[in-house]
């Protein structure tokens, strides 16, 4: 009987030390395949994300080959919206980084927007006399004609080229002068092949402007338009320290450089809806070449639609930029 009992607990502790065995094993088993798990997706995602860079920079390349230059995917920038590098999404964009795309969804009204672009390039054409002029009166002439409100943003090169029409459009109840930095360069990254300028110019760029908008329209300015669109939460923080509201868009005409005058009209009047803005350039040839052809369509096929043009300010509700005595 004693050795029975002496066999069953023998039996018993082996069983216990068979079945702590098997348990030690197994958990070794688990962690080993959970860590090798890890290590094999991890791998496998650094390389996906690392095939997908290669292919963004190759297509970079390619369309760079092509006469395109385009944003940098590595770049923490935003891009023209409308653009098919812009990834962001207008209502994030305007709450993170203070940005407005458009106005009240809930009324009729629209705002039209033109850019008064101006580069050392197209300064140089433009008096070399290699381009006659970079300023479209005939745009002006159909705002006034049909009685239709516009906001203007105003590279501060341009200004200094035409310091007269700007103190008449800054005098003309129909428009509201804005912006666009003191020459059309990148904030920040490859932007539409502009010229980036460096962090410390940028301050002296927004702040020149102000003072030729006060000096020659005889406004202090409360609005500004990043150079084609491109800029970092940084970038608008600076602008914001000056006063000022920036203001981006939700249609694009696409007319620049574009010769298609029925494809112009449709990108804006296809597009737009309640509080939109829309961009388009005043420059006129050859940067802008048939701005001024589909103009007049677009307005009378906008008002068809019930749409109500209006300045920048009314759209948003904030106050207009006050005029100032030089």
């Amino acid at each position: 009987m004693f050795g029975l009992k002496e066999n069953i607990e023998k039996d018993y502790k082996e069983l216990v030390s068979d079945l702590t065995g098997h348990l030690v094993y197994t958990i070794l088993v688990v962690v080993f395949s959970s860590s090798l798990t890890f290590f094999l997706l991890r791998t496998f995602f650094n390389q996906t994300i690392k095939y997908i860079r290669l292919t963004n920079t190759i297509t970079a390349i390619n369309s760079q080959k092509e006469g395109q230059v385009m944003p940098s995917t590595e770049e923490g920038l935003y891009t023209e919206r409308g653009s098919p590098y812009d990834n962001r999404t207008v209502e994030g964009a305007t709450e993170s980084a203070k940005v407005i795309f458009h106005g009240p969804r809930d009324k009729k009204d629209i705002a039209l927007t033109f850019d008064a672009e101006m580069t050392d390039g197209m300064k140089a054409a433009l008096l070399s006399g290699k381009v006659k002029s970079s300023y479209d009166k005939r745009i002006i002439d159909i705002l006034i004609k049909t009685k239709t409100k516009a906001t203007l943003f105003l590279t501060g090169m341009w200004i200094e080229l035409y310091p007269d029409i700007t103190r008449e459009l800054g005098k003309n109840p129909l428009f509201e002068l804005g912006s666009h930095s003191y020459t059309d360069s990148s904030y920040h990254g490859f932007c539409y092949g502009l010229r980036q300028i460096p962090r410390t110019l940028a301050i002296e760029e927004i702040g020149a402007t102000e003072k030729l908008l006060r000096e020659h329209a005889g406004i202090d300015n409360k609005l500004f338009r990043f150079p084609g669109g491109c800029y970092t939460p940084e970038d608008v923080k600076l602008v914001n320290q000056a006063d000022d509201t920036v203001v981006h868009w939700d249609v694009v005409g696409a007319d620049g450089f574009n010769t298609n005058t029925e494809q112009i009209v449709n990108n804006v009047v296809n597009n737009t809806q309640n509080g939109s803005i829309i961009v388009l350039h005043m420059n006129g040839a050859p940067s802008a070449p048939k701005t001024y052809e589909a103009l007049e369509s677009i307005i009378t096929r906008l008002k068809a639609k019930g749409f109500n043009f209006v300045k920048i300010p009314e759209l948003l509700g904030i106050r207009e930029a006050p005029h100032v005595s030089n």
